[in-house]
């Protein structure tokens, strides 16, 4: 039962003493209801996309964005009744706290509507995802970003997806973040654009975050194995001890996770979207009840740290 995983019931803890209001626009999936039943059940306060029915409101709201510019009533009208969209609207009106969505919807098209709807927060240029990873065995989590967004990041958004991906993994963990930007070579073992790429930065991460622990560029086994890590890096920082992995791109970060979910039996939590004003998370249209149950519980806690 997902309600056994420490990290689900922390967070079941923390948010039955002050509930969020959490929606779902996919309300009509089933298992899209007996994750709302489970969650009710432990006490999240559970919005219906279908109680809010204030059109001309939403149409006014709406109204000032910049993209529906030159709109018809007529095309705002329907626009607004989109569920997707009317949720993302009472989510920036603040009637609502956090959103989860993408069981039905293509996490493009969830992305798309939060960026014109919600945008971005002040401390973010791009939206970037991470998926947290956990062990079947001991439970141990670690945080992979990024899986679901940005192809091909260049040298900012990669400090960038770091530096979310850092801020996550403690919010759900309550562990230190300890960064490891991973690449096909160790400490400039080997000689290519990506390589200089992920050097550059751990570099500039360093720079900016100096309080977070990181290292890079790494190999996997370096960022994960003490025994390799000594024998490849002189007074490794990390010392193979790393939980949040800075894949060099999509490619390989979305094959990462998914070979860590499907051989080796880990939970995987998310794509957990990095740099909305408000918690918007996305979800695999092949998802679980427990990934909806999740996915939920990190949008929960995240809308409870923005009201403190």
């Amino acid at each position: 039962m997902i309600i056994k995983n420490p990290y689900v019931k922390d967070i079941i803890d923390k948010v039955a003493k002050n509930p969020p209001k959490l929606i779902f626009p996919e309300h009509e999936d089933v298992r899209i209801q007996d994750a709302q039943k489970f969650l009710s059940h432990s006490g999240f306060s559970i919005q219906n996309v279908n109680s809010f029915n204030d059109y001309p409101s939403y149409i006014e709201h709406i109204k000032n964005k910049k993209f529906t510019n030159n709109w018809t009533d007529e095309m705002l009208e329907k626009y607004t009744k989109i569920p997707l969209i009317k949720s993302l609207i009472v989510l920036d009106m603040g009637y609502v706290d956090c959103l989860v969505a993408g069981a039905n919807t293509s996490s493009a098209e969830v992305i798309k509507s939060s960026i014109r709807i919600i945008g971005l927060d002040n401390f973010s240029k791009w939206i970037s995802s991470s998926f947290f990873l956990v062990n079947p065995i001991n439970n141990k989590g670690y945080t992979y970003a990024d899986c679901g967004v940005i192809p091909e990041p260049d040298i900012d958004q990669l400090v960038a997806i770091a530096y979310q991906a850092s801020k996550i993994h403690k919010l759900i963990s309550n562990e230190d973040p300890r960064v490891a930007f991973l690449s096909f070579s160790t400490k400039g073992s080997a000689k290519h654009y990506k390589v200089k790429r992920m050097q550059d930065a751990a570099e500039i991460f360093g720079k900016k975050y100096p309080d977070i622990l990181h290292e890079g560029e790494l190999q996997f086994d370096a960022a994960v194995n003490s025994m390799v890590a000594n024998k490849k890096i002189d007074n490794s920082i990390l010392n193979g001890d790393a939980n949040v992995f800075i894949f060099p791109d999509l490619s390989s970060g979305n094959i990462a996770y998914k070979i860590t979910q499907y051989l080796a039996g880990y939970s995987a939590w998310g794509p957990l979207l990095q740099g909305f004003k408000k918690p918007v998370h996305d979800l695999s249209r092949g998802c679980s009840v427990d990934d909806i149950i999740c996915v939920s519980c990190i949008a929960a806690i995240e809308s409870l740290k923005n009201k403190d």
